[in-house]
Parts: C-alpha cells; sequence; structure tokens
C-alpha cells in the first residue's frame, strides 16, 4: 500500500491584518493620551540655608512667614489664611504704597501654599516679591 504524501503548505505570516491592529492601537492611545489631566503638583522642598552662609540683608517692608495655607503670619504678628491674605494685599494696593513683600516658608510647605501667595500678590499688582528661604535653625525654632 502506498501512502500518498501531503503537500506541505508553507505558513505565511499575514502582515496586513497586523498593520491594520497596530494602527487602531496607537490611534487608542494617542486619542486618549491628550485627554490626560496632567498633575500641577510638585513634591518638593523649598530650600534652607546652611549655618556657613549668612542670608543676604533685604530692605523688608512686609514678611510673610507661611506655616501652611491657613498659617501666614505677617511681619510676625497677625496670622491670615490665603483668602484673607488677598483681601488685605488688595487693600494694600489701593492705598498706592510701593511696598517689597518677602516670603519665607517652613521646610515641609507643600509648594502650592507658596503658589498661592504668590498669586495673591499678582491679582494685588504687588510686583516686588522675593522668597526667602529658612535656616534650618529657624525652621526648627518656629
Amino acid at each position: 500500500m502506498k501512502l500518498e504524501r501531503r503537500v506541505l503548505r508553507r505558513a505565511r505570516i499575514e502582515i496586513i491584518p497586523m498593520i491594520d491592529t497596530i494602527l487602531m492601537l496607537l490611534i487608542f492611545y494617542m486619542s486618549f493620551s491628550t485627554f490626560a489631566r496632567r498633575e500641577k503638583r510638585f513634591s518638593t522642598k523649598l530650600p534652607t540655608v546652611g549655618a556657613a552662609t549668612a542670608p543676604t540683608q533685604v530692605p523688608l517692608d512686609i514678611l510673610l512667614h507661611v506655616k501652611d495655607r491657613n498659617i501666614i503670619l505677617v511681619n510676625n504678628s497677625a496670622s491670615y489664611d490665603v483668602d484673607g491674605l488677598r483681601d488685605a494685599m488688595a487693600q494694600l494696593s489701593a492705598v498706592g504704597q510701593d511696598t517689597t513683600i518677602v516670603i519665607e516658608a517652613e521646610p515641609d510647605t507643600s509648594y502650592q501654599d507658596i503658589v498661592s501667595i504668590l498669586d495673591a500678590c499678582a491679582q494685588a499688582h504687588l510686583s516686588k516679591v522675593a522668597l526667602r528661604p529658612l535656616s534650618g535653625k529657624m525652621a526648627s525654632s518656629r
């Protein structure tokens, strides 16, 4: 008995459906990646000054010491939150004084709190704003 050999057909990879699939995946990821909202927070620590260097002397008119969003000390006496500070800055700019604002913050203060204070100064049209880091000793004692 003679058996007939089967003719083996070579396997063929169809590339057109693979290209279609890759193109659909590319379109899917491109369209949904544009709708992703980027996070605006920074996980940073504010700088501190070492003991060897002394901070530069800046003529101070108003010193804002930021402990957190709800505790902002103005000239180490009056305490405000961000909204109250915004109103106080607006009243200060309405008087027409040329004021220098110096912002110093605790090392663990979030960057968003600093940006909120800068925004309050910008809304009050106060342009002389400076950031001053706290030394390690000052940050721990306050």
